[in-house]
């Protein structure tokens, strides 16, 4: 039986579907294709309609904002929202229901969905902004559905995960052969297509994949990740410039499927001396023969600097929330690709691992703290990006290193004679009484003993005990003016206050 359709094919079958579940993790995994055939179709006949979209991870350019029209969506239920700026503004007008979830447990939700359970036990997510008990993940007041509920197990408090069903999943592979056996081979990123996959199967839904390269023989059983049994229909496209790119930047590159030396591909040095400082800080941090999560924004800069340092940082492992293991994350708008990879897991699988504990150390990005020692990265004055696979990293890592500039809009540095001055101030403050958002509860530290730091350009803290404690601070600062009177609180100051170099 051959599986291939046509792009026509496709747009009847999808008119009355009213769930899908996408793959993609920003351009890498996405199945554009696919998603601008269901918008030409609504374009055309006005359906599909009221569909709910369910995805772990944004796939973007435009991916996911293909289908930005209110009649088009009813619902969005993702994480990050940060690269569908057009589904963001349906969300933020209130014109569709939104829920922001953490990635890790969207990705781990499918499994449950396919196996036929209501849902997903977990502690994740507990005292942050998607725990019930506060706002459980809802974006507006169109949003009136509980998604999460809390259950008691032997006198410990757990979330729950309702499960949702699955009437499409899109996915993207690289490889078919006609039967509709799929091999990811040269995709960068795994996403969760078999669980995504077995979720449709579940939901007595189908399961569409875009592909690039027709096998003209039967692929063989090592080479097929998705067998034909989960497998409806696939579609070949062949223009893989608009369809199929590896990144943003890449249609296709190598160094983002195998080692080797692309160091030209990562190092920039028209990085603003605030990350610079910030790196270089961080890089203290880094112990020997570690695993440690990379997240977007400063944090890439740590793994840029451990590169140039491979004496020192050859033995620490770097991983990533898409399913990447080793190398070099890909800067923004490309963050979930890597340079050098040593290894590829599923999303879920990655994220099982995150959630288990085995990662010594993450890095990660803040757009505010407060006196207790709680962190947001979701929302940002009256914009809302989410939590993406945030709150699933920092869950029970050993150690968390927050990096950022210490205030935002307009800050600008300067060196001399290994004194750090401000030339021009930032003019928002990120120290604030109380977080927009709980994004990173500081009440886990209680129970998995968590390691954390706050470490900007001109100071460092510790959060301990609901406490914000200044340990260090950069030669040349001026403790009030530069530390003191650009927080809304005063911090703790540790009885060794430290003087480092710059």
């Amino acid at each position: 039986m051959n599986k291939q359709i046509t792009d026509n094919e496709f747009q009847n079958q999808i008119r009355s579907v009213k769930s899908i579940a996408v793959t993609g993790f920003r351009w890498s995994g996405t199945p554009q294709l696919l998603l601008r055939l269901i918008r030409k179709e609504f374009d055309e006949s006005g359906e599909p309609n009221g569909l709910t979209i369910t995805f772990t991870s944004s796939a973007t350019d435009p991916g996911l904002d293909h289908l930005a029209h209110p009649d088009l969506l009813s619902c969005s239920y993702g994480s990050y929202y940060g690269s569908i700026p057009e589904i963001r503004k349906l969300v933020q007008a209130n014109k569709i229901a939104g829920y922001s979830l953490p990635q890790g447990q969207l990705s781990l939700l499918f499994r449950e969905i396919g196996r036929g359970s209501p849902g997903l036990i977990s502690t994740v997510g507990k005292n942050t902004y998607v725990d019930p008990r506060l706002s459980g993940g809802k974006l507006n007041s169109k949003t009136c559905e509980d998604v999460i509920d809390i259950i008691s197990i032997d006198g410990i408090k757990y979330l729950f995960y309702k499960s949702q069903p699955v009437e499409a999943a899109l996915i993207r592979g690289s490889v078919a052969d006609k039967f509709g056996n799929i091999s990811m081979i040269n995709e960068p990123v795994k996403t969760e297509f078999l669980s995504m996959a077995q979720a449709a199967r579940s939901s007595g839904g189908k399961v569409y994949v875009q592909v690039s390269e027709l096998s003209k023989n039967k692929l063989t059983p090592n080479n097929i990740d998705l067998p034909s049994h989960l497998v409806d229909s696939f579609i070949l496209t062949t223009d893989i410039e608009n369809d199929h790119r590896h990144t943003n930047k890449y249609a296709i590159h190598e160094g983002l499927l195998s080692n080797g030396d692309y160091n030209n591909q990562i190092i920039n040095d028209n990085d603003p001396l605030y990350k610079k400082q910030i790196g270089l800080r961080a890089l203290k941090e880094l112990p020997p023969k570690s695993n440690v999560i990379l997240g977007q924004g400063v944090p890439e800069i740590v793994g840029v600097y451990a590169r140039q340092s491979p004496e020192k940082f050859n033995d620490v492992l770097t991983f990533m929330e898409s399913g990447v293991i080793g190398g070099i994350p890909e800067r923004r708008p490309d963050f979930g690709v890597a340079f050098d990879p040593s290894a590829f897991l599923t999303q879920d699988n990655q994220f099982v691992g995150f959630n288990g504990g085995h990662i010594d150390m993450a890095i990660l990005s803040f757009a505010q703290f407060d006196s207790l020692g709680n962190v947001n990265v979701s929302v940002l004055g009256d914009d809302y990006f989410g939590c993406g696979g945030y709150i699933d990293i920092c869950h029970r890592v050993k150690k968390i290193l927050f990096v950022g500039a210490f205030t935002a809009k307009g800050l600008e540095l300067s060196i001399d004679n290994d004194e750090l001055s401000i030339k021009n101030e930032g003019k928002i403050i990120k120290a604030v009484n109380a977080v927009d958002e709980i994004t990173f509860s500081p009440k886990l530290q209680k129970e998995y003993g968590h390691e954390i730091l706050i470490i900007t350009e001109r100071c460092v803290f510790e959060i301990k005990n609901d406490k914000v404690i200044l340990i260090e601070i950069a030669h040349g600062i001026d403790f009030k003016e530069d530390i003191i009177n650009q927080m809304e609180f005063e911090p703790e100051i540790h009885n060794d206050l430290k003087i480092h170099s710059s």
